[in-house]
């Protein structure tokens, strides 16, 4: 079958065709033009009982609210850590 082009077909046309969407685009999803916000690939399996498995990617947010149970991307004698923030109890 040679000269195909793709734009000859048979049948009737999906009636969903013109209800097609571009690609996603991720970086505007997820608002990674805000200059706090960017991306983080984990390593290792601390917050596996969590969901966070060794190679996910996480979107950290220097601006975002502080709360605790919340992770925290910290650096720590030259190693990258992810700990949950836990807040003191009041007294």
């Amino acid at each position: 079958m040679t000269g195909y082009a793709g734009d000859r077909t048979t049948g009737f046309a999906s009636p969903a065709a013109d209800a097609i969407e571009g690609p996603i685009d991720l970086s505007e999803v997820l608002d990674l033009r805000r200059p706090s916000r960017y991306p983080v690939r984990v390593r290792g399996a601390t917050f596996a009982a969590r969901g966070i498995l060794d190679g996910d990617v996480l979107i950290a947010d220097t601006a975002g609210q502080q709360a605790s149970g919340q992770l925290v991307i910290a650096c720590a004698a030259g190693q990258v850590l992810l700990p949950q923030r836990m807040s003191p109890e009041p007294n």
